[in-house]
């Protein structure tokens, strides 16, 4: 649909504001402490990777424990590669079990092992070429090459993690503070799941494929739902992946259960308003997490009494 000159410029103001308070959070008190948290933990899963591996001697075996040593390595590399990168140039790589911890089979982590011993950084690793034990200098030295790099993304996922629970809750509170009712989640099968100024957290709503889980689905009444999305950017470009899942949960939603569901977009951080202007050409209500009050009004104004 078109989106009015109005409405654009609202958005694109509320935009620049989202991003400016994003930024004043960047080099708070609670910034600082989980920076100096996320290097603790950094060095302590490189020391454990370390141990794992006895000093990289035996990559294999250290995934064969787990294949969370994975995120180290691919940063003791020359240079340290991301996860779709490492997989283009060894397929055998299992991203699942980077995330989960799961133990790697004996073949794979050979061959992983293998592409490791290939493509490390040799000035962190010299011991290796020499083959004998490390000296204590040279693990220092890796220790405070690998671990900023880890730490910086550590400290990345907390505060995302951290202000999406956030968001989340003040939604929950809006809603309570409304008289809304929470319910049990679980799969949505029927619109009739959700009654009016009823709400589900977190649960599955059902498409004609795969069911697509909401975070907050709001009952409007007239078995009229809305799927609530929240959504904590970090920059531009993550936004764009951040508001690409919403339009393809909307149009999956859309596709089964046409004008019955609703999608909204609750938006906070650092959000591109070319994707900003993406969602409300797709019929999907813009809200800002700064300017909560609006979806409260919203919500007063589309739910049935």
């Amino acid at each position: 649909m078109s989106v009015s000159a109005a409405l654009s410029a609202y958005h694109a103001r509320e935009a620049k504001i989202a991003a400016a308070k994003y930024v004043e959070g960047l080099t708070s008190n609670e910034a600082a402490n989980d920076w100096k948290l996320a290097n603790s933990e950094a060095r302590r899963v490189v020391v454990e990777t370390l141990r794992a591996s006895r000093n990289l001697t035996d990559v294999a075996g250290a995934l064969r424990q787990s294949g969370a040593h994975l995120r180290v390595l691919r940063h003791i590399l020359a240079p340290p590669i991301s996860q779709d990168q490492f997989k283009l140039r060894c397929p055998s790589y299992p991203k699942t079990a980077e995330k989960t911890g799961a133990p790697v089979a004996e073949e794979r982590s050979e061959v992983i092992a293998r592409a490791v011993g290939a493509w490390r950084d040799r000035r962190l690793t010299r011991w290796l070429d020499r083959d004998e034990a490390p000296r204590r200098v040279e693990i220092r030295f890796l220790l405070h090459a690998v671990s900023p790099l880890l730490a910086q993304q550590i400290v990345a996922t907390v505060r995302r993690h951290r202000l999406s629970a956030r968001q989340e809750g003040a939604v929950i509170e809006l809603l309570t503070e409304k008289g809304w009712s929470p319910l049990r989640s679980g799969l949505i099968k029927t619109l009739s799941d959700v009654p009016v100024r009823h709400f589900m957290h977190k649960t599955l709503f059902a498409t004609k494929t795969q069911a697509q889980e909401v975070d907050i689905a709001c009952g409007l009444g007239q078995t009229v739902v809305l799927a609530m999305e929240c959504k904590v950017t970090n920059d531009e470009t993550n936004s764009v992946k951040r508001i690409n899942d919403v339009l393809k949960k909307a149009k999956a939603w859309q596709d089964h259960w046409g004008s019955f569901v609703r999608t909204a977009a609750l938006l906070q951080g650092v959000v591109g308003y070319k994707d900003v202007h993406r969602l409300l050409a797709d019929n999907v209500e813009v809200f800002w997490s700064h300017k909560l009050d609006d979806f409260g009004a919203w919500i007063d104004a589309n739910a049935i009494r």
